[in-house]
């Protein structure tokens, strides 16, 4: 893939996640058929969701960009990093959860697993650029998880 199609497929899926995500935080306000929400639970889920996007953000530091290419800042493997491949996703994710349960919404709990479904692709694609970019990319995934602490280790060839 050269740079401009890795460009566009890069501004394409970082599109994709707003809208999806965008569909989880409007459907959350919808009155309609839901499964009865726990305000409580959902704002606990969306504050530490919150909190893993801070904490991310920080521990990415000049390599924090939204698209899926490197923009050759390095490789964060340190902090959080360590322990979680996409921890910024899985926080994401973490909040859509929060939504779905504060508001029970059936629309909402669909657009929320739409969004997981999403980030697995997504991570995909961004995986094979920073496989590229970065020669230990490989044995760095082998041994931390993708979206969960030891869990989606990539197995090495």
């Amino acid at each position: 893939m050269n740079a401009r199609s890795g460009r566009l497929l890069s501004l394409v899926l970082v599109a994709l996640q707003g809208v999806i995500f965008l569909a989880v935080g409007l459907t959350a306000l919808l009155d309609g058929p839901g499964f009865g929400g726990s305000w409580w639970a959902g704002s606990t889920l969306v504050l530490l969701g919150g909190l893993g996007m801070f904490w991310s953000g920080k521990d990415l530091g000049r390599a924090l960009t939204p698209m899926p290419t490197p923009n050759g800042a390095g490789l964060a493997a340190g902090g959080i990093y360590s322990f979680v491949r996409h921890p910024m996703y899985s926080a994401i994710i973490i909040i859509a959860i929060g939504l779905a349960v504060g508001s029970g919404h059936a629309w909402t709990w669909a657009f929320t697993a739409l969004l997981a479904v999403f980030f697995e692709a997504k991570t995909r694609v961004e995986e094979a650029f920073l496989m590229r970019a970065y020669p230990g990319y490989d044995q760095y995934a082998a041994r931390t998880g993708k979206f969960l602490p030891g869990l989606g280790r990539r197995r090495l060839a």
